[in-house]
């Protein structure tokens, strides 16, 4: 039973033809008791604060040299907020997506098939997969294109070896017609214009290292571009299904479960925040890091407000509302793991920066991501 909920469910062993009645009206009770307007409201604002406070302390410490807050600190937490991001998809959203999917009120709606939650999860991942590997391609197309690397290749080494087979052709040519002699000038000839080819060889390789080295940082940015947005919409779906949760419950479990919430939207406000400010834009960055930031800061207190709109209409327990926030959960905990495991665990652990940290440094960044799951 949620907690806030007077569900009055009654899965019982008797065949009664009332008590099936009973239960099957049950699963469509609405309303909340005992809820208390003023605190549900107050909590909006705490959770907009506190959510705020977590993404725009990394947001503005980068931008604002006045706000500048120690780097270590900011790398920390936002490892802390990668154990909360990953522990939030394996422990809170996918158990949850179990539970509303497997719930007895929505009996064989869902084809009696109890791996839903995981299917659907998996479908997440994948498609967050997809959806990064076709942005992060069409991308390195367009950057390609723009320093023309393909067609400047193609026509350099073209050029190269007709030089080479041009002064070939030549010298033969002479050689046959001015007899030895000839000869020997003909191949000093040769090989000054080798040398000059060699020359322009190297100097092409070298133009072609350069370019290929800015299309590596170009998509290097840009992947962490797409990968932060992926991460924001993952965060985004899950504080929508939280916030509502949190609006409809009462009593004890509403207090513990409002500071929960503001542990995880603080720690992912670190992770998210911190990823924002490293985003690169040719112009605007620092107005599109603080839109971003502002959409994550309101999305939760949009989930409580549709969810204090519903709250006596709304029927938890009912087929649609189940099969709705189990799907959900699911996807959440999709998206989440893939952002989670891939964009943050394993890209921030596994680059030249942080293998270059201290050991005491590494070990702290390690203790954060633990403690934070």
């Amino acid at each position: 039973m949620k907690p806030g909920f007077h569900l009055g469910k009654r899965h019982g062993t008797g065949a009664d033809d009332h008590d099936h009645d009973r239960e099957e009206v049950d699963c469509y009770a609405s309303g909340v008791e005992d809820w208390n307007k003023g605190l549900h409201i107050g909590a909006i604002f705490i959770v907009l604060v506190v959510a705020g406070l977590g993404v725009f302390l990394p947001v503005l410490g980068h931008f604002v040299p006045q706000l500048h807050m120690p780097r270590t600190m900011l790398t920390l937490g936002k490892h802390l907020g990668t154990g909360v991001i990953i522990a939030t998809a394996l422990i809170h959203m996918l158990p949850g997506g179990y539970e509303s999917l497997n719930d007895p009120c929505i009996g064989s709606r869902m084809g009696n098939f109890s791996g839903w939650p995981g299917t659907l999860a998996i479908i997440a991942i994948f498609a967050m997969h997809l959806i990064e590997f076709v942005l992060s391609n069409h991308a390195m197309g367009k950057h390609a294109h723009s320093h023309g690397l393909p067609e400047g290749l193609a026509e350099h080494h073209h050029d190269i070896e007709g030089g080479a087979a041009h002064v070939e052709n030549d010298s033969t040519q002479t050689a046959s017609l001015h007899g030895g002699a000839g000869h020997v000038h003909m191949d000093d000839g040769l090989d000054k214009q080798q040398e000059n080819c060699d020359a322009v060889a190297v100097h092409t390789h070298h133009n072609h290292v350069h370019g290929a080295s800015f299309l590596n940082d170009d998509m290097t940015a840009e992947r962490h571009k797409i990968s932060t947005y992926i991460l924001e919409f993952g965060i985004c779906l899950h504080s929508v299904i939280i916030g509502l949760t949190l609006s409809v419950a009462t009593g004890a479990g509403f207090k513990t479960l409002l500071i929960a919430i503001c542990f995880h939207q603080f720690c992912e406000g670190l992770a998210l925040g911190s990823r924002l400010a490293e985003v690169q834009h040719r112009k605007h960055a620092f107005l599109r890091a603080v839109l971003s930031a502002t959409l994550f800061m309101l999305v939760t207190p949009i989930g409580m407000v549709i969810g204090i709109g519903v709250r006596y209409s709304y029927a938890p327990s009912s087929p649609a509302s189940l099969i709705t926030m189990g799907v959900l959960d699911s996807l959440s905990a999709g998206i989440l793991l893939y952002s989670g495991l891939v964009n943050l665990l394993a890209e921030e652990f596994g680059t030249l920066e942080f293998r270059g940290y201290r050991t005491s440094k590494k070990v702290a960044c390690f203790a954060a991501t633990f403690i934070g799951a």
